[in-house]
């Protein structure tokens, strides 16, 4: 859950509404005292319910805008029934003597034995929980939820047919969350917290407090050429009036910062830019003399401002600086971009707001969250621009892999991106291709000297590769440069159309010996013993690799090549390519303009976060390596610990158990995800889902072999995978039955926790029904 950004808009809604708050609590809470008088009843009749339903809940709505407490169950619920349970009752009795949230964890059983009644799921619950003890009980439901703030703070529907053990567990974690919000911001109860939430809903918080922009278009029709020889892309002004603040005319009043706005000049979509400034106010003499500065006063845009002159009887303007004008490759009409208001609706408008998937036509902002603006310039915003669609869990899970460990495998299908993915990558950072190599792999390379080159006792002579040379390079800007050098990317492809454990084994070893305190490999890999080829030649005897060097070999599997050994995939994260999306092929018209400052932002968000805290790259000390396993210990109440253990328990009887290595390096991908996602680099859907990807990587590779041997382990892998009260017994599965899931995948798919591992151990195990063997690859 995005603690960051439920705080920023909990913080905003008090700046906002607090004064509104202060108005109605008394009101509010005179009617919550009502509803807990009778509750508190030794017995509550229909006509008790009646009676408040009828007069306190329509208060309660008309002071606080909403429905803020969800207490009468489902469709036909008859409230007197559950009041008067003993369970509900015992439950009310016990909520309100508790005196903070970390009290509240003692009655999660009796919690969950209560929500599995009829009528009585999170959402009812929760409010009436609210009623007997507001300073404790948030009243959760969509509207003290909403969608859009649900999807920012990385947290799903939990209540309704939805509330299970797992809801329960989440929505006290919520509750500690919130309190600690309430205390640092002072917001005295979860009643006044819901009422600041339930403004999202409305659209009445501006996202900028959230790095969210607010998009609006821009209809006007000076002379020129946009942005070279009038304002459009430079300012937008209007006249100082209410009409043009936050009425029908125009929304100058509210744009802030960061803003984006698309221009229509004369019908047509030209451009779009950003708001650099917040509006001011200006005479009219001012306007002149800015215009004449910037070069756009002329006598044509002088006639063309006379309009906006006379609509301001007291010669006050609003005027608004832009900044990072993007010109479209062409104009774009109404028709082609269907998320546009209709131009009948906009006459007579200045400045309109609109929905985001506008920008997401235009290529401007990424379409993951199709409800809510995109958080910036990620890097599959940035591998999209250049024509390239790969889905998001991919892009993060590639980047994060290749940043945890620094060595990583790619593998599925031949077409899929596997090798511009790198390329782009190494592009982005590096324009100049410096910091990257190429190398294909030959069927005939049996040692390392095809890589690093060799010693010709003959001709006294060393024998360099651009592999060599290459990695000599790295080390001397980490050596010059340390935090500030640049990451190098070695790209391998088609790693095993050789044996791996023959040509690259001395970098296996090296890469597992750990890093000394500068950041380099312990273990070197020894490449001669001659004084004068160390003196002159300038190349070590040993070679220790440096911290800023990345390895992506690219495999594809078939009777040409070789498949990889334990050892191999012990060291590597393996991302798979696989899952193709022709529906949305291609994607946009090609590559499209970003603007400039975006790119560099990215870049330079990456460069930070590969070079990581320490300025060391991939160095990793004992340290932060256990420390990242005690946060994964901890992370969701000690949860993913337990799947880890139990998961390696039903593997040992096949002998398909892990070691420690995998489990640290799983809490690294987790930690390193996290801080990714935190930078605004990558984005995954939740904390289940890295986990998920960390477990597809650094389990799954080593299942390799016939049915007898992987079925029952594939088996307790997909069991661990499903959610509770699934419904699925896995060890019915057979052929049919897995064929039927992943057909229907799209709505299988909620049954399961981690839906990337689940998919994998489905196909692998359709694999076995089918041909009586599987494997990762």
């Amino acid at each position: 859950m995005r603690e960051d950004i439920l705080e920023a808009v909990l913080k905003k809604g008090l700046e906002k509404y607090h004064e509104e708050w202060r108005k109605n609590q008394e009101a509010v809470f005179e009617n919550i005292g009502k509803l807990r008088d009778m509750a508190k009843k030794d017995y509550v009749t229909a006509e008790d319910v009646r009676s408040v339903h009828d007069n306190v809940t329509k208060r309660l709505k008309n002071l606080t805008g909403i429905e803020i407490l969800w207490l009468w169950g489902g469709k036909d619920a008859k409230i007197e029934e559950f009041l008067n349970r003993q369970e509900f009752k015992t439950l009310l009795s016990k909520a309100e003597r508790i005196k903070d949230v970390s009290e509240a964890e003692e009655l999660q059983e009796l919690l969950m034995k209560v929500t599995q009644g009829k009528h009585t799921k999170l959402s009812t619950v929760s409010s009436w929980l609210c009623v007997m003890n507001s300073k404790v009980f948030y009243p959760m439901h969509t509207q003290t939820l909403p969608k859009q703030l649900r999807e920012k703070i990385g947290i799903e529907i939990i209540w309704g047919g939805k509330t299970n053990e797992k809801s329960i567990q989440e929505y006290l974690a919520f509750l500690k969350t919130l309190e600690r919000i309430n205390k640092k911001l002072g917001i005295e109860n979860m009643v006044e917290a819901a009422f600041y939430l339930s403004r999202f809903s409305k659209g009445k918080l501006e996202s900028h407090e959230t790095n969210q922009p607010n998009y609006y278009l821009e209809i006007t029709k000076p002379p020129g050429k946009p942005y070279l020889e009038n304002h459009v892309g430079r300012f937008l002004w209007s006249p100082a009036d209410e009409r043009y603040l936050d009425g029908r005319e125009g929304k100058i009043g509210l744009l802030n910062t960061g803003d984006i706005i698309v221009h229509d000049v004369n019908g047509k979509i030209v451009g779009y830019s950003k708001v650099a400034e917040k509006p001011k106010v200006v005479s009219r003499d001012e306007i002149i003399k800015i215009f004449t500065d910037e070069g756009i006063w002329n006598p044509e845009y002088s006639k063309f401002a006379e309009g906006w002159f006379r609509k301001s009887p007291d010669d006050k303007f609003y005027l608004v600086k832009l900044r990072d004008f993007q010109k479209l490759p062409e104009k774009i009409g109404y028709t082609k971009l269907k998320h546009l208001p209709h131009p009948t609706s906009i006459q007579g408008v200045y400045l309109k707001e609109i929905d985001s998937k506008v920008l997401e036509e235009l290529g401007v902002v990424s379409s993951k969250n199709k409800d809510i603006p995109s958080q910036g310039l990620t890097l599959r915003d940035y591998l999209a621009s250049k024509g390239y669609l790969y889905q998001e869990h991919l892009v993060s899970q590639f980047y994060t892999a290749l940043k945890t460990k620094g060595f990583v495998i790619l593998s599925g299908l031949t077409g899929t991106g596997k090798t511009k993915i790198v390329q782009e990558l190494a592009k982005l950072l590096d324009s100049s291709g410096e910091n990257f190599l190429f190398l294909s792999v030959r069927p005939d390379w049996r040692d390392s000297k095809a890589l690093l080159g060799y010693y010709n006792p003959l001709t006294g002579k060393y024998h360099r590769t651009k592999l060599l040379d290459f990695i000599l390079k790295a080390r001397k800007d980490y050596e010059r440069n340390g935090r500030n050098s640049a990451p190098y990317f070695l790209l391998l492809d088609e790693m095993n159309l050789a044996h791996v454990e023959y040509y690259f084994a001395d970098f296996l070893s090296v890469l597992e010996s750990g890093r000394d305190e500068d950041g380099f490999t312990r273990e070197g890999i020894k490449l001669h013993d001659v004084d004068e080829v160390e003196t002159f030649d300038g190349i070590p005897k040993e070679l220790h690799l440096p911290p800023n060097l990345y390895i992506i070999g690219t495999v594809n599997m078939d009777e040409t090549t070789y498949s990889f050994s334990p050892k191999v995939l012990d060291r590597a994260f393996t991302v798979e390519f696989h899952d193709v999306e022709l529906e949305v092929y291609p994607s946009g018209s090609g590559e499209s303009r970003l603007p400039n400052e975006a790119v560099d932002t990215l870049r330079d968000s990456i460069l930070r976060d590969l070079s990581g805290k320490n300025g060391q790259f991939l160095a990793r000390s004992k340290g932060e390596i256990n420390e990242a396993v005690k946060e994964l210990k901890d992370a969701k109440s000690g949860e993913y610990w337990r799947i880890l253990i139990e998961l390696n328990k039903a593997l040992e009887p096949y002998d398909m158990h892990f070691g420690y290595r995998v489990v640290d390096d799983i809490a690294l991908f987790v930690q390193r995800a996290r801080e990714s996602w935190e930078n605004g680099i990558v984005e995954f859907e939740s904390d289940d889902e890295i986990f998920d990807l960390a477990l597809l990587m650094k389990v799954l590779p080593k299942f390799h072999g016939n049915r007898k041997k992987l079925e029952e382990p594939l088996k307790a892998v997909l069991g661990l995978c499903l959610l509770e009260n699934a419904g699925l017994d896995v060890r019915e599965l057979r052929r049919g039955n897995v064929l039927e899931l992943l057909r229907n995948w799209e709505t299988q798919r909620e049954n399961f926790r981690f839906r990337h591992t689940a998919k994998k151990v489905l196909r692998m195990l359709r694999q076995l029904y089918e041909i009586g063997f599987a494997s990762f690859s």
